[in-house]
């Protein structure tokens, strides 16, 4: 059966692997030439980045026209043709050979244009110097009144102001309207000798300008060819890439189109054999995994799933077991953590009861005094002091009730263990009222700081006082009298919580132990005097109430415990 069952999934699977396979073995060759082709057009970016490069420093050069500028230029330029020089010639021909040696052609032109415009930029400046000086010569001659009448001061100002904007623009306005000015000028003073030399100085200019301005234009165009060069290596590989991806994609999609029309008529009769069983257990499966644990797979000899509905079963058994043991595991696990939050709670209630033990000599005390009092002055007693006696005994018997009932409401077993909407500030005060007696025998001094309007979260009152009382009675013991126990109470608007800090500056926990505090059994405290249970059931109260708790401590300096809470929304 099982031969039968393998020589079915043979056939069916073999055609189908068939056509993906050839489909792959063709798109193999594409995408290796895509991969090459990705590489070529690499390298023609890399080269149009020395260009761009080269272009930039260009205008730099343009703009400073100085020897800095000219030799960043020259190294650019440098760059530029080491990095052509160090491709192969195998990539020289895949790329294309005529336009690498237009590159090289280019690049050869470039460096002795750039020096040609260096050194007509220094012939610009003496020309300048000489038009400048030319200029203040003609001013002082027409200042001095050696002209004819035509030719006046503010004529030559004007020509002066001309001549400026003409250095500074140097477009075609500003030359016309210089070159106009001089022409006027010779009209007006044809046969002033004086004025030729200034004449002759701003045709030196117009000449000088001009060289420069068609160097730069021929540089230009160079760029101009090197970039259009390498834009179009770059374009050509990416057309290439393009190309190959369409072939890629046409015989992909002819693959597809085969293992759409053939595959099927080879799989459909494996399926018709093996996949409807499979499907018929999927159906019992969801159905069992609905919680329906008694359902079993139908057994059929001759189907091609007997086994695996035989295991199947065996399975399904094995689990009904497991499922009965683990709900009874569940059972006895929350009736041992119920049972440890109770023999935590007895422990800190045998703390309390030790504060009260001692707090209620007090007032027991006082009340016997004024009984031994009254005895002794019986028969001379007044009723204003028989009152006063009474007022006495009263007050000190309230003072020892409030401390009892104060610790039976603690102790106290509450039957309901719902989670319901309480004042978190009204609980913190009545846990200081639990361990205001630990307190007093210590000398612990209370810093509080808690909000004068309710705080609402949603938790249950009795786990709430047992978390405080835990936390609070740990740091009364860690400071060991003479210290300060602080208390702050605050909501958190972006986190939507409640953040209760409680601070202490006893002894401090060291921090090799700080991550093994909420362990269960651990404790820091000698033998004898901790159950170890405290942060640990402290921990699983507070995330029964989808909250928080944190320790932070210093070595010698005290301990923080935070604990946040969910703000009670009226809608959850």
């Amino acid at each position: 059966m099982r031969l039968r069952i393998w020589h079915k999934m043979i056939i069916g699977m073999a055609i189908p692997s068939f056509i993906a396979l050839l489909g792959v073995l063709l798109s193999y060759g594409y995408i290796d030439d895509v991969q090459k082709r990705h590489g070529y057009e690499q390298i023609a970016d890399n080269i149009n980045d020395h260009v761009l490069e080269v272009r930039q420093n260009e205008n730099y050069f343009f703009h400073f026209k100085n020897g800095r500028f000219l030799d960043k230029l020259h190294k650019a330029i440098l760059d530029l043709k080491n990095s052509v020089n160090k491709i192969s010639s195998y990539t020289v021909e895949e790329i294309g050979k005529e336009d690498f040696a237009l590159l090289q052609d280019a690049i050869r032109t470039y460096p002795p244009l750039i020096n040609d415009l260096y050194d007509n930029y220094l012939e610009e400046t003496n020309v300048t110097e000489k038009v400048r000086a030319e200029g203040r010569k003609l001013e002082s001659f027409v200042a001095e009144k050696n002209r004819t009448s035509e030719l006046t001061s503010s004529f030559i100002l004007h020509l002066r102001l001309l001549e400026k904007n003409y250095m500074l623009f140097r477009n075609e306005k500003s030359f016309n309207a210089l070159n106009s000015k001089l022409t006027e000028m010779k009209k007006l003073t044809p046969h002033c000798f004086e004025c030729n030399p200034y004449i002759e100085a701003i045709h030196n200019l117009f000449e000088t300008y001009k060289k420069s301005d068609a160097l730069v234009a021929e540089i230009q165009l160079t760029g101009d060819r090197l970039e259009e060069i390498t834009r179009r290596m770059a374009q050509r590989e990416r057309q290439r890439i393009g190309s190959f991806l369409t072939k890629t994609k046409l015989l992909l999609a002819a693959a597809l189109v085969l293992l759409s029309t053939l595959g099927p008529l080879f799989v459909y009769k494996t399926a018709t054999y093996i996949v409807a069983p499979i499907i018929r257990l999927a159906e019992i499966t969801k159905k069992i995994s609905e919680g329906n644990m008694t359902l079993r797979a139908p057994l059929r000899e001759h189907d091609e799933t007997y086994f695996l509905a035989t295991s199947f079963n065996t399975m399904l058994d094995k689990l009904q077991l497991t499922y009965n043991s683990l709900e009874r595991s569940i059972e006895l696990l929350n009736e041992k953590q119920a049972q440890l939050v109770d023999s935590e709670k007895r422990a800190s209630i045998g703390l309390l009861v030790a504060g009260v033990a001692h707090e209620l000599n007090n007032p027991l005390y006082n009340i016997s005094l004024t009984v031994d009092a009254m005895k002794d002055e019986l028969n001379e007693l007044t009723e204003e002091k028989i009152s006063e006696y009474i007022e006495d005994i009263s007050s000190q018997s309230k003072r020892a009730h409030d401390i009892i009932d104060n610790l039976l409401d603690f102790a106290r077993a509450r039957k309901s263990t719902e989670m319901e909407k309480q004042n978190i500030v009204r609980i913190v005060k009545e846990s200081f009222n639990l361990v205001a007696n630990q307190m007093r025998i210590n000398n612990i001094k209370l810093e509080q700081d808690l909000p004068d309007e309710p705080l609402f979260i949603k938790g249950n009152h009795s786990k709430l006082e047992q978390i405080l009382v835990s936390i609070l009675t740990n740091a009364i013991q860690a400071m060991k009298g003479n210290g300060t126990l602080r208390v702050s109470l605050r909501p958190d608007p972006e986190s939507n919580r409640i953040v209760l800090k409680i601070s202490d500056n006893g002894q401090g926990i060291p921090e090799e132990e700080i991550r093994n505090i909420f362990e269960p059994f651990f404790t820091t405290k000698p033998v004898g005097q901790g159950t170890g249970l405290g942060l640990s059931v402290c921990r699983s109260l507070v995330r029964e109430h989808n909250g928080e708790i944190e320790v932070e401590s210093k070595l010698g300096e005290g301990t923080t415990v935070t604990l946040k809470f969910p703000q009670y929304k009226e809608n959850a």
